[in-house]
């Protein structure tokens, strides 16, 4: 179910909670069996349609991009919080197959925007990214988008055991930050939103050998973490010292983005 919080201008979405039940173990990722999908349209700030002549069009990668923050609870105890939601679910995209950017993100509308257009908004000058994204939604139409939330936990294979809740709770961008225009006068208005889950029925041999080793030790779900830090830097600096660009654990792989 979908239990919504009460915050100013709709900041939150809501939180979706979740319960296995008693013989029920979700499976948490691999995007056919958790996914989100939204229903949203593109409004003047007056709640008006957008005219013809207007030109506006969603960031890319709409689906998850227009959240800014991705909190993970389960049993009420918070376990991963991405405030740099977008930017995370856009290198994932970016560096994913090219296969999979031209058929399963595409659901989510992702399209790979030009080199050297990435901020342009005028329709003659823009990439090919921006105009496939402006003709889906120009004139106030139903954008239907689909696919996977991107979160440390739902990136292994393991199930979650049963009596478990998981919380998800989702915050949203600011409309100025997930819709590019010449002046910022549209807004999102999302119709419906669904969470699709799977889960699955263990034999009753398999829950008490589970139970048993619940009672020796607690369960394991081996996972990598995937953190977005941001800092800011001066200009003219020929060289740069980060501090505290990670503690403990050294990455696998680190990925530096500047921005002008």
């Amino acid at each position: 179910m979908i239990s919504p919080i009460a915050m100013k201008a709709g900041k939150y979405l809501g939180k979706h909670i979740l319960s296995t039940g008693s013989k029920a173990w979700r499976k948490l990722f691999r995007p056919s069996s958790y996914t989100s999908s939204f229903t949203s349209e593109n409004y003047e700030k007056n709640g008006s349609n957008i005219a013809t002549p207007d030109v506006v069009a969603p960031v890319n990668y709409l689906l998850n991009t227009l959240f800014s923050e991705c909190s993970i609870t389960l049993n009420d105890k918070q376990v991963s919080s991405q405030a740099n939601y977008a930017y995370r679910c856009m290198f994932d995209a970016l560096l994913s197959p090219k296969a999979v950017q031209e058929s399963l993100l595409t659901a989510g509308l992702f399209f790979r925007d030009s080199p050297g257009k990435i901020d342009a908004t005028e329709i003659l000058n823009a990439g090919e990214g921006f105009k496939t994204r402006y003709n889906i939604c120009k004139d106030s139409k139903l954008m239907d988008m689909i696919g996977a939330l991107h979160f440390d936990l739902g990136n292994q294979s393991k199930y979650l055991i049963n009596s478990v809740n998981l919380r998800i709770k989702l915050e949203r961008n600011k409309d100025a930050f997930a819709l590019m225009s010449a002046s910022q006068d549209f807004k999102i208005v999302i119709q419906h939103a669904f969470l699709f889950v799977r889960k699955v029925k263990v034999a009753p041999s398999i829950l008490i050998a589970h139970e048993t080793a619940l009672s020796i030790g607690a369960i394991k779900m081996p996972l990598r973490r995937t953190e977005v830090k941001s800092f800011a830097l001066s200009s003219g600096m020929q060289s740069i010292t980060i501090p505290n660009a990670f503690i403990g654990q050294v990455p696998v792989r680190l990925i530096m983005v500047y921005g002008i």
